[in-house]
């Protein structure tokens, strides 16, 4: 069988090649699609690691699944990925789970850290995509540097995020961008898991805003505001407004509910076992109602436990988290003190275990209410009571911890208009206190160089009175110390130096003489 198989083969190649007139062979047949340059290339996470990095809860189709290798975020609010990119265009290559027909598919898109620009899709059928998926442009000016006539081009770096909105969570496989050579290294990828990640939990101030923390289908804005669509809300919160401010990588976890479970008649769980699902159960208030199975948000999906970390999608790790939860239970549904104390109690204590070991954590209490026109609750004395209410159980349930790690934060609102500055001043300290002597010490010369946007954030707004605020105090306290030291030590330090010199040689005069005892009478000068 071997012989024959063989001589088949010969004789096929020989059907397959032509000789010329100089004794060569050609093929009479000729692949054209094998060796044409393509004009685009398909960079993924897997096949260029190093220029995607995740922020929030994402999951990876498993291989063998229909719609591998795609990139799912989960229902959580502000998913996003942030991906370096190089040329002129760029297109995403959505891989959409199938919802069926959907009236908007959405998601932001920021280009080089500019303003986020809504991508819609209109009248979509997520069920009929294929494998070669849906492409959307990217619209962005790459700007071309040449260096010198007949040089070849240099496509300058750009970075694009994508977030998601939760109503149509994304889910792509990669972009297609200009097909050059992509030199990948590690710099552009180390720089950025040294930006700080903030977590935001809750829903904080923004719950009694007029609509709600998700500005719902029933809320009418006031006259002349535009009209704002629940699935965008999230970009108008003030967690989201911070985070952008702050110059962070930030992720949101809100699930429109109480902390403590079964507050309301949608008789749904608290957040504080949302928090640890793969996603939240009623973000868009129709989870009850989605009959297919096949649906990302049906019910049978939400409830999964998430794994931290996850195992699925390498993400930033958090830093900081900021739980910002309480409106919902103590003022819009009247919970009891003493059971919001413990939900809170047990609720930080795992997070603290389970989910962020390493973090951060500020617990955040608010002292004042927000300006009239940022909340439904009029300022009167049941108001402020509730309100009162909530701010000691907050700091009750914090000490109960006695964990250092995790401090309570309180924050002034005053009635401003605006709340960040009194949010900044209250967190702003433990963002940039650094932790020991020697990181202090550190940070004090070497911030001029080091100091990122945060930083220089944090010390525009609160001045002097953050944890480096006191870096002059603390620059003259260490160079004091230095320059006591040297004087305590100046006899043995200018002996040293004679020792090796001469004295002759270095001028010294009777008066440094004396200092090294070398007076007359004394046994150095009598031994001479």
């Amino acid at each position: 069988m071997r012989i024959v198989s063989t001589v088949l083969s010969a004789a096929l190649l020989f059907l397959s090649a032509v000789a010329t007139d100089d004794g060569s062979t050609k093929s009479e047949t000729f692949d054209e699609t094998k060796y044409r340059l393509q004009p685009q290339l398909l960079i993924t996470p897997i096949t260029h690691p190093n220029l995607f990095s995740f922020t929030g809860r994402w999951l990876r189709s498993p291989t063998g699944h229909p719609h591998w290798p795609a990139y799912h975020s989960t229902l959580w609010p502000g998913n996003s990925v942030t991906i370096l990119v190089f040329g002129e265009k760029a297109e995403v290559k959505l891989l959409p789970k199938p919802q069926g027909p959907v009236e908007h598919y959405s998601f932001v898109v920021s280009v080089d850290g500019g303003a986020g620009v809504r991508y819609n899709i209109d009248n979509f059928d997520t069920s009929k995509i294929t494998k070669e998926g849906h492409r959307i442009p990217i619209e962005f000016e790459a700007a071309k540097e040449t260096r010198g006539e007949g040089e070849r081009k240099i496509l300058k770096p750009h970075t694009i995020r994508l977030t998601s909105i939760p109503g149509t969570p994304i889910s792509f496989e990669g972009l297609l961008v200009e097909n050059t050579q992509v030199v990948q290294g590690h710099e552009w990828i180390e720089k950025q898991s040294l930006r700080p990640t903030i977590e935001f939990i809750g829903e904080g101030i923004d719950a009694e805003r007029h609509g709600g923390f998700y500005r719902a289908d029933k809320y009418t804005p006031p006259a002349g505001a535009a009209l704002e669509s629940p699935v965008d809300a999230i970009f108008s919160t003030l967690h989201y407004k911070l985070g952008e401010r702050l110059s962070v990588r930030h992720s949101h976890f809100s699930a429109g509910t109480c902390l403590i479970g079964y507050c309301d008649s949608r008789h749904l769980p608290g957040l504080t076992e949302q928090y640890f699902y793969t996603s939240p159960l009623d973000f868009t208030g129709h989870s009850q109602d989605i009959k297919d199975k096949f649906d990302p948000r049906h019910i049978d999906n939400l409830v999964t436990p998430w794994r931290f970390p996850s195992t699925s999608v390498s993400t930033n790790p958090v830093n900081y988290v900021v739980v910002d939860v309480g409106i919902q239970d103590i003022l819009m549904r009247s919970q009891n003190a003493d059971l919001y104390t413990r939900t809170l109690t047990i609720f930080l204590a795992r997070l603290r275990q389970q989910a962020h070991p390493n973090a951060k954590i500020l617990v955040i209490a608010h002292r004042g209410a927000p300006h009239p026109d940022n909340t439904i609750f009029e300022p009167d004395f049941t108001t402020t009571s509730l309100r009162l209410g909530l701010y000691t159980s907050t700091q009750r349930a914090v000490a109960k911890l006695e964990d250092p790690g995790v401090i309570f934060t309180p924050v002034y609102l005053g009635g401003g208009k605006d709340p960040q500055a009194a949010y900044l001043r209250a967190m702003c300290p433990h963002l940039l206190a650094p932790v020991g002597v020697l990181a202090k010490t550190k940070a004090v010369f070497r911030k001029a160089q080091h100091m990122n946007k945060m930083q220089r954030v944090c010390v525009e707004v609160v001045g002097g009175g953050s944890g480096m605020g006191g870096d002059t105090v603390f620059m003259i306290i260490i160079m004091g110390m230095c320059a006591a030291g040297l004087y305590v030590a100046r006899s043995t330090v200018i002996g040293a130096i004679a020792a090796v010199v001469g004295r002759k040689r270095l001028g010294m005069g009777e008066e440094e003489g004396r200092l090294l005892g070398d007076e007359p009478g004394s046994k150095s000068s009598m031994s001479k």
